[in-house]
């Protein structure tokens, strides 16, 4: 079975939230049964509150399960390269209508978000993470 992990882009902040640094304060979606809503627990106060957040000031994004040939953890919203087979970058993307991760040509993203080539084909024992690297991500862009 697979890691269920998640990151989250503050979009205010333009920066990564890291719920585990003093810094930064631990994040909580909760459903009241008319949507999700971002709390964030403010370790002075040691209040749980969605003041200073919205749901709309965050992406989550989830954890794929694979890792690149670097070891690396691949996300959605990763862009990723193939040095063997790509010709140009891609990027990591869930396609909800078909539930899985699919490559969008990162020179296609965010127009055409859903008809990419199925991402999660690597089963267990195959090589396809081991061959690819990941690059940058949609926030930050490309490291190389």
């Amino acid at each position: 079975m697979r890691e269920i992990k998640f990151r989250v882009w503050h979009k205010k902040e333009n920066r990564w939230l890291d719920p585990w640094a003093e810094e930064d304060p631990m994040l909580c979606l909760k459903d009241f049964g008319r949507g999700c809503e971002v709390y964030l627990y403010d370790r002075q106060s040691k209040d749980w509150t969605n003041k200073d957040c919205q749901m709309d000031d965050v992406v989550i994004q989830q954890y794929t399960g694979l890792k690149d040939k670097n070891g690396k953890e691949i996300y959605e919203g990763d862009i990723i390269d193939n040095h063997e087979e790509y010709h140009n970058k891609k990027v990591v993307n869930y396609d909800p209508h078909s539930c899985f991760y699919c490559l969008i040509d990162l020179d296609e993203y965010p127009d055409t978000l859903y008809n990419g080539e199925m991402f999660n084909q690597a089963g267990e024992g195959s090589n396809f993470s081991g061959r690819i690297e990941v690059i940058g991500n949609i926030f930050e862009g490309v490291d190389r």
